[in-house]
């Protein structure tokens, strides 16, 4: 004879249960006022006071929203439906407020075949659980969204700070270009002019080594007097060679192509032969991708080589104005200005005329006004990261508060209603053991109950 008796009936062993998700999410609406509240006193002026005062209004209007219209509310009806389990008194279970509890309340009393008591046979206007959580995350984006708006749109650009920053940052760049330039020259030469006896002893380790030395080559050839290579470390040549120079230099050799091929060469030890390491383009463009502007770096003849966005190589400079700002600054002086159409631009050549590694190149830097200004201003960019991260986690924890309490209830729902319309299904399996968990539990029992009463009525029947 099987045991019919009931395992003990199961604790709720998370400690946070259905609250877990809205305290995440009003500790971090919490976190965000305090952090606003840091900035706005450490900062001149920004964040304005309404940002962190609205906020505080949204976590005591979500605290009283989820705690009245979740927490609360689940934490109740879970106590009552553990006491329906221990006393098999499907009246203890009293109707609520909240849609899918009273479905659950009013599917067990028609499983049972009773009529509500006094306590169920209230009718209250229901809400569903959803509708709390869908109104604080209104709450939140809709103080999240004007904040964001009014820390980002609000700056008010000096004109003259953000013109001094927008030449320092085209000059920055422009030495780390021509920096990159002539380190990979200078590595040439190191390697060029070291004696290994003989003609040429075993070129391939030198234009190894010269590759290992110096990640923005991305080839190292060794040339004979004739332009032809002798050994070639890395990738393939991708262009023939021009008659070997007498002096070290970095030159372009195309003006044509799906990419530049810049190269530096250095006349060998031997004076027959040349070492050529070609640049690799993708490494160079990473170099003036510092800024937060958009940067381009043109050729003499006004075409792109290199741009900070993406770009067709050789593709024409077809902005009148930065155009004329590359052809001020191709002869070596640094050029601002601020177009009228919201833009600063400064324009820097690339090393100075007549070097080894003058190429001819100027580099142009354009960006918006107001997004310079903003990129300058440290207390709105921390107040915005303050405002999106106190948003998105608030925002996030609601969503998990949907997956672990709404939806595990509307599974019991459906669970119980098919159990009051007489079907045999399977017991439900708790997702979690919370309060959700514990209202589950207690329907499996109170289903169990009327299956052995079931299986005892023919025994007793049989025994008189």
């Amino acid at each position: 004879m099987p045991d019919m008796r009931f395992p003990a009936f199961p604790e709720p062993r998370s400690s946070s249960g259905v609250s877990g998700g809205p305290l995440v999410a009003l500790a971090a609406l919490l976190a965000g006022v305090i952090v606003l509240v840091v900035i706005a006193v450490l900062g001149n002026g920004w964040p304005e006071w309404w940002l962190p005062g609205g906020l505080a209004a949204v976590v005591v209007a979500a605290y009283a929203l989820l705690w009245g219209g979740v927490v609360r509310p689940v934490r109740r009806f879970a106590v009552a439906m553990a006491r329906m389990a221990a006393e098999d008194r499907v009246d203890l279970v009293p109707r609520a407020r909240t849609a899918e509890l009273d479905r659950i309340a009013m599917a067990l009393y028609r499983f049972r075949r009773v009529r509500p008591g006094r306590r169920g046979s209230r009718v209250r206007q229901q809400f569903p659980l959803a509708t709390a959580l869908c109104m604080v995350a209104a709450l939140v984006l809709g103080w999240a969204v004007p904040a964001v708006i009014a820390t980002v749109g609000g700056v008010q650009p000096q004109t003259e700070a953000v013109v001094r920053d927008a030449g320092a940052s085209a000059a920055a760049e422009a030495q780390d270009l021509h920096g990159a330039l002539s380190g990979g020259l200078e590595t040439v030469e190191r390697a060029a002019g070291l004696r290994t006896g003989g003609e040429i002893t075993d070129p391939a380790t030198t234009a190894a080594q010269v590759l290992e030395a110096e990640p923005l080559f991305r080839s190292v050839t060794v040339v004979d007097a004739a332009g032809q290579p002798v050994v070639t470390a890395g990738a393939p040549a991708t262009a023939v060679f021009e008659t070997p120079q007498a002096e070290p230099r970095v030159v372009q050799a195309n003006d044509v192509g799906s990419e530049p091929l810049v190269r530096a060469a250095a006349p060998m030890w031997d004076g027959a032969s040349t070492l050529v390491a070609e640049f690799d383009p993708r490494a160079l463009n990473a170099v003036i991708r510092g800024s937060g502007g958009h940067t381009r770096v043109v050729d003499a003849r006004r075409a792109t080589v290199l741009d900070s966005g993406g770009y067709t190589a050789f593709e024409p400079l077809d902005d009148p104005a930065l155009g004329a700002l590359a052809a001020s600054a191709s002869a070596g002086t640094p050029v601002v200005d601020t177009p009228e159409d919201g833009r600063v631009a400064a324009a820097q050549r690339v090393g100075s005329p007549g070097t080894a590694t003058d190429l001819g190149w100027v580099l142009v830097e354009d960006q918006n006004v107001v997004a310079a200004a903003f990129a300058g201003d440290g207390n709105r960019r921390a107040a915005l990261v303050a405002i999106v991260v106190a948003a998105s986690i608030a925002c996030a924890a609601l969503c998990w508060t949907a997956v672990t309490v709404v939806a595990p209830a509307r599974r019991l729902v459906r669970h119980a209603e098919l159990l009051a319309t007489g079907e045999e299904v399977a017991p439900l399996a708790p997702q979690r053991l919370d309060e959700i968990g514990t209202s589950v539990e207690a329907v499996n029992r109170l289903a169990a109950t009327r299956t052995v009463g079931a299986m005892r009525a023919p025994r007793a029947v049989a025994r008189a």
